[in-house]
């Protein structure tokens, strides 16, 4: 298990949903008249290949992927920060905020291979197995 004790875990945990927003947070963009699109009337008389859009799905498709251990209490400690905040959330609605926040760059690239190292199903490539060597 954990060679924390379960006190240290309660009390970060109660430190995580504490947490608050910052006074002053950046506001939402309004929405301006350019921005905002206007409905147009459908005209059913004539329909043309190329205008046909794509239709809209109303929701996303079901994906199953495995975290580990860590990744769930990460996962934990962002709804509970949530919670702090005034907000319920799922599991599923925390994953989609946090992909939606991340940033290409070196410290994505790092997280990367870290995970990619945790992979049991992966074997290594010549060339990651390489630079691994170089790091260590």
């Amino acid at each position: 298990m954990s060679s924390k004790p379960k006190s240290a875990n309660v009390n970060n945990l109660l430190a995580t949903i504490q947490r608050k927003v910052p006074d002053n947070p950046e506001p939402a963009p309004q929405p301006t008249a350019e921005t905002v699109v206007q409905p147009k009337p459908r005209d059913n008389t004539r329909r043309r290949a190329s205008a046909k859009a794509l239709p809209q799905s109303k929701g996303g498709k079901p994906v199953q992927f495995w975290l580990h251990d860590e990744d769930r209490r990460l996962v934990r400690e962002l709804a509970a920060w949530l919670a702090g905040q005034g907000v319920r959330s799922t599991d599923s609605l925390v994953i989609r905020a946090a992909l939606r926040t991340a940033k290409t760059g070196g410290e994505f690239f790092e997280a990367y291979r870290h995970a990619s190292q945790l992979d049991g199903r992966l074997k290594p490539h010549k060339n990651e197995s390489m630079q691994s060597d170089e790091t260590t």
